[in-house]
């Protein structure tokens, strides 16, 4: 943002933000969305329109944004986030020209129930590129 490269830039599923960082975010014009007003804007992200008149959207997705409880395996673990179901609305009803996409913050060290954030991480690879794909 700062470096004029992005045009738009969107923070779901915030669970601690210092008012430094708040402040940051407005400086730059980031949409922040934090998970205390979560059920009040869900309707707003499930219904983004971010390609409309935008040559390529990138989506990076940081499963840690998710409740532990669906994704354990990451290193900052903090209760209260997203369902893996939130994040898959917000990616199924994005209105959006996705070029391309990431999914970062995947540790596989703290990964030891099953392996189950490695198939979190994988899902959303493969629902990323079914949206890159269209």
């Amino acid at each position: 943002m700062e470096g004029g490269y992005a045009h738009r830039l969107l923070q779901v599923g915030i669970r601690s933000i210092t008012s430094e960082g708040r402040e940051q975010g407005k400086r730059f014009g980031v949409e922040q969305f934090e998970m205390r007003t979560f059920s009040r804007d869900r309707h707003l992200l499930e219904n983004l329109k971010l390609g409309e008149g935008v040559k390529g959207v990138y989506i990076s997705v940081d499963v840690d944004c998710l409740d532990p409880a669906f994704a354990p395996g990451v290193s900052h673990i903090e209760p209260g986030g997203l369902s893996f179901r939130d994040v898959l609305n917000i990616l199924h009803n994005l209105q959006a020209d996705v070029v391309a996409a990431d999914v970062v913050e995947f540790n596989p060290q703290h990964d030891t129930v099953d392996g189950m954030t490695a198939m979190v991480a994988t899902k959303l690879v493969r629902e990323l590129t079914a949206k890159i794909s269209k």
